[in-house]
């Protein structure tokens, strides 16, 4: 009765919007193509959005680092180009200062903020304001194929580095597996996201508590020479990976190539069990804590995104109509149905039907405790751009580990004065 009732009650506020939607009016969202999203259920839910409401939905979408580009100078010159955006979790600190956003609160009530997870609510507050609702729950766990390692006598998944360079050995020395795992390094966010999370599990981190650069500690050092050592020490690493995105390295583990996905998606689990995508249906597991230098250092990537509304949007309430439609709890649980990502409510992680298509979310507390964001300064495009254009020149072996740490700490404090 409850679930009939709250269907009931959803069918009624929507049918209200679309009463008070404007004709004519059309909202314009920006955002990137998501590796979390290879079904195109955002675009569905754009257009049942508008046939609910009568407000149409543009969509603007590319790569990260394209929607970057496009929406960070747009927002600096006062544009009232779009109406909606996401708001990652990279620019918290930047946007906050700047004040592009406008508060949440008003929009959204005690009620329904209190209800979501506190720390993702945290995470896009800033000076007693929220700014962005999350729509994309992407916390990182650690798969692997379970059918490789059993084949190959193996009981357990690795759980430092050094034990996956040895399992992986092992497989490829089988022909179980092309490679141990294939990584997103192509030039972009991507390739800074995994410079973060290697630094963190030698133990180490790329800026400390105010903001100042330690890529040259010996924990950030002895990570990038780690990740080079994958590639031409252990040739573990598929070479593609210098020119892969992350969605190819989802395509490749989903076809069987590869054994291991050290920092996978939510949405990756429920994809390996589908047949229409995946070579791999029941093969896949999570592991129970991610990859450290040692068993009692682990490192996986909290990367949530949000959904927010610019100051200069002449759509606001719209705007918000629209985050509220792609956030609220029936369309959250059916966004974790169809593709597997987190929820971002707090009674949906205790749901029944979604618990037994997700048992892995038991591991959600035990891999909380390894959870690391990205860097939280108002520089951290410029910060990110350096490393990654080094951390590459580092990959290729175009510089030495060393020369490679010199120039980032050179370019970074430049910036940072």
């Amino acid at each position: 009765m409850r679930k009939v009732l709250s269907v009931l009650v959803a069918g009624l506020i929507f049918s209200l919007l679309g009463c008070v939607a404007l004709a004519g009016v059309e909202i314009t969202v920006i955002m990137p193509d998501h590796e979390a999203d290879i079904l195109g259920y955002f675009e569905q839910k754009a257009v049942e959005f508008e046939q609910k409401t009568g407000t149409k939905v543009s969509i603007v979408s590319a790569s990260w680092d394209r929607v970057a580009d496009k929406l960070l100078p747009a927002l600096a010159a006062g544009s009232s180009a779009y109406d909606v955006v996401e708001f990652d979790n990279c620019w918290v600190a930047q946007f906050a200062e700047t004040e592009w956003l406008l508060p949440l609160e008003n929009y959204a009530g005690t009620e329904y903020i209190e209800d979501m997870l506190p720390a993702l609510n945290g995470l896009f507050s800033a000076k007693g304001h929220l700014y962005g609702v999350t729509w994309n729950n992407d916390m990182r766990f650690f798969m692997y194929n379970a059918r490789m390692l059993k084949e190959a006598g193996i009981a357990d998944p690795p759980s430092t580095w050094n034990e996956l360079v040895e399992q992986s050995r092992r497989l490829m020395a089988a022909g179980t597996a092309k490679y141990g795992f294939i990584e997103g390094w192509e030039m972009g966010q991507a390739l800074a996201n995994a410079q973060t999370v290697f630094a963190h599990s030698f133990g180490g981190r790329l800026l400390d508590e105010r903001g100042n650069p330690t890529l040259d500690s010996s924990e950030c050092v002895g990570a990038l020479q780690f990740m080079v050592d994958l590639l031409h020490k252990y040739r573990i690493v598929d070479p593609a990976s210098l020119t892969s995105s992350q969605e190819v390295s989802q395509n490749v583990f989903l076809r069987g190539d590869t054994a291991f996905f050290p920092q996978a998606w939510p949405g990756l689990y429920r994809y390996s069990r589908n047949p229409e995508v995946s070579n791999i249906v029941e093969e896949v597991e999570v592991a129970p804590k991610p990859l450290g230098v040692t068993k009692g250092i682990g490192a996986a990537l909290s990367l949530p995104e949000a959904l927010a509304i610019p100051k200069t949007s002449k759509h606001p309430d719209e705007a918000w109509a629209f985050i509220q439609f792609i956030t609220n709890k029936e369309t959250n649980k059916a966004q974790s149905l169809a593709i597997g990502s987190l929820p971002i409510w707090t009674e949906l992680f205790t749901d029944p039907e979604l618990l037994k298509l997700y048992p892995y979310w038991k591991q959600f507390g035990k891999q909380a405790q390894y959870l690391h964001g990205l860097p939280q300064v108002t520089w951290y495009s410029e910060f990110s751009h350096v490393c990654t254009v080094e951390v590459m020149n580092a990959l290729t072996q175009v510089k030495t580990v060393e020369e490679a740490t010199r120039d980032m700490m050179t370019a970074v404090e430049a910036i940072e004065k």
